[in-house]
Parts: C-alpha cells; structure tokens; sequence
C-alpha cells in the first residue's frame, strides 16, 4: 500500500499582497469539502487567516480531474513566519492533507503609502 504524503510548498510574500496557488489534482473535488488556513505554529488551535478556495475544469494538465484555486489576501497577517496547508474534509473532519509548508510574510519598502 502506497501511502501519499502531503507536497510541501513554501510561500512568501509581502504584507498586504494577494497569493494565488493553483494546485492540479487528479480526483474531483468540491471547494466546500476543502479547507486551508494559515496558522502561527502547527499547535494552534486558531487559524490567522483562512484561504478563498475555488475550483476549476478548465484547461487541465494529463492526469488531472480539476484544478483548486486557493487566494489568500496578506494584509491581515503580521509580518514573521506561519504554516499552512489544505485539507480535504469529509463528514465533518479532515480526511487528506494535500499540501503543506511554511508562509513567511515580509515587510515591504514602498507598500506603507505615498
């Protein structure tokens, strides 16, 4: 038996930029069944911020059945260093983690006004 870990993915970004990740995946899914979220450590209880997710058939790659779109907006976040992954959810708990890994967001120069 094969078992799938979770890719790894770091991010980063400055404060207040969007992110946008789009992630192939070779099952169809629907953006209610998946969560991710942004988190100070893997030991918290609460998440600092949540990612927009949704979902698309178009343009797909060999393999894949559909594509999540995950949009996340920085602003709320301080600057420092975060996890955050996605989950699939099934019955009301999380079933497979598809993706995981560090967010550092930094601070910018020109990003505080004119």
């Amino acid at each position: 038996m094969k078992i799938m870990t979770p890719v790894k993915h770091n991010l980063s970004a400055i404060k207040g930029e969007f992110i946008t990740l789009t992630i192939g995946y070779n099952s169809l899914v629907e953006p209610e069944d998946l969560f991710a979220c942004v988190r100070q450590s893997t030991y918290d209880e609460w998440y600092r911020a949540k990612f927009n997710i949704t979902e698309s058939k178009d343009n797909l790659a060999a393999g894949e059945r559909c594509r999540i779109i995950l949009s996340l907006d920085t602003k709320e976040l301080n600057v420092g260093r975060y996890v955050w992954d996605l989950f699939v959810w099934a019955d009301g708990r999380p079933v497979k983690c598809l993706v995981k890994g560090q967010l550092t967001i930094l601070e910018g120069v020109s990003n505080r006004g004119k």
